[in-house]
């Protein structure tokens, strides 16, 4: 399908029509030509008030769910939800059930690749079964289309294990992911450890699990001269940590989900069992701290951390009910909603959102530019919206954000001579 996107702004820092407002032709999923009054016979003219354009949106660690709990999430709804929040590539984590850990499960997360305008990129299981003790066939994993190995939203405890994985990808520059907890030091934890856990009764877990897992990791990546990416970062003292360690050289990423620059532990005062989060809630001080890093660009990318549950999982009191919240759709306009202007330019959030990301997975930067492939986030970032339960592609219906009034909608999204409009 050929497309003209009429008098679109675009917001791609770092390319050559930055904040400038043009028209794009897109022919075979090309972009052929960026200027004004273009015109071509056989092309659909797509004219929106207010209509903004940037590279295409990328998310780390996202749960599609299938295999195994496709009563939640199965992989056509999954990509239905991430283009509808404006991804056009996905790196899922690999907890479903089987375990993604051999180059058959990858190679079934890639199955709709052809068909979707959202890339899937699969992350391979780290471990076997993701069992923590045995190093998966990684190599085999990575020929098959893995972009990095990770055990998802299980840490690794055994240090061995992760100096060995570590040690395995560095040939050939592979990338480990890992979420940075301390189990030992979160058990029975339900949120937070502080004035709220201690007011509310609940056990809490310590920012302490997160920053020593920060730097026994960082000492690994040192040893093994590896690269590694920490997923889900939520306390600000691990920030320091991890400037230090990239001011040493070390090739070490790491990302913030979207809930941890938006909200606090504040939120859970009234046990709203839908801000329990398995990259926990922190206080308003740690919020902060991460919100500074991201501007910084410590923090390299936002993660939607999106997790779908069934209604009985979540409905329960608090204790018992597990973690997790579904956000491919609302991400970007709940970044958008909080954080810009006034903690981010529309432009450093896309950055954070689209190439950021890309830089983490080792994927090429992309730019909207003539004579390359089109790979477009289009969105109007002042249309004000409130999630409905009825009008979402995900499955699940785990969010706190039903009566929330966002403001940014994405309009759709082109990969290629794929794309879908809202």
């Amino acid at each position: 399908m050929n497309t003209i996107l009429r008098n679109a702004t675009i917001v791609d820092p770092g390319g050559p029509f930055h904040l400038q407002k043009a028209d794009l032709l897109i022919v075979n999923g090309e972009i052929i030509a960026i200027g004004n009054h273009l015109k071509h016979p056989e092309a659909e003219v797509r004219d929106a008030d207010n209509m903004y354009v940037s590279p295409g949106f990328v998310d780390i660690g996202a749960h599609t769910m299938d295999p195994g709990f496709e009563h939640r999430e199965d992989l056509h709804s999954f990509c239905q939800a991430a283009a509808r929040g404006g991804y056009t590539r996905v790196a899922p984590f690999p907890n479903t059930h089987p375990y993604v850990d051999n180059k058959s499960e990858i190679k079934y997360l890639q199955s709709l690749n052809s068909s979707q305008v959202v890339h899937i990129h699969p992350i391979g299981g780290l471990s076997q079964n993701g069992n923590g003790e045995d190093i998966a066939e990684l190599y085999d994993m990575r020929e098959a289309g893995a972009i990095a190995f990770s055990d998802g939203s299980t840490s690794v405890e055994k240090s061995g294990l992760l100096l060995r994985a570590m040690q395995y990808v560095k040939p050939f520059k592979g990338l480990i992911i890992d979420r940075p907890v301390d189990a030992s030091l979160t058990t029975g934890g339900q949120i937070h450890e502080g004035a709220v856990s201690v007011a509310l009764g609940l056990r809490g877990i310590p920012s302490l699990a997160e920053t020593t897992r920060v730097y026994r990791n960082i000492q690994l990546l040192e040893y093994a001269e590896s690269r590694l990416h920490f997923q889900g970062i939520s306390s600000a003292e691990s920030l320091s940590i991890l400037r230090k360690a990239k001011a040493e050289g070390l090739h070490v990423f790491a990302s913030v989900p979207v809930w941890n620059l938006v909200f606090s532990d504040e939120n859970l005062r009234g046990y709203n069992t839908q801000f329990k989060l398995l990259t926990p809630l922190r206080n308003q001080g740690d919020r902060d701290g991460l919100r500074a890093a991201l501007k910084e660009g410590l923090l390299s990318a936002i993660t939607s951390d999106h997790t779908p549950l069934e209604s009985d999982r979540k409905d329960l009191e608090f204790p018992y009910a597990d973690f997790g919240a579904t956000s491919l759709e609302t991400t970007f306009a709940l970044a958008n909603t909080h954080l810009v202007p006034d903690i981010l330019s529309l432009g450093d959030l896309v950055e954070r959102l689209a190439n950021g990301p890309r830089r983490i997975l080792g994927l090429e930067p992309v730019h909207i530019q003539p004579n390359s492939v089109a790979e477009l986030t289009i969105y109007d970032p002042t249309f004000s919206w409130t999630p409905d339960p009825k009008n979402q592609a995900s499955k699940s219906y785990n969010s706190p954000l039903y009566n929330h009034v966002l403001h940014g909608k994405v309009i759709g999204v082109i990969r290629g001579k794929q794309q879908s409009f809202n």
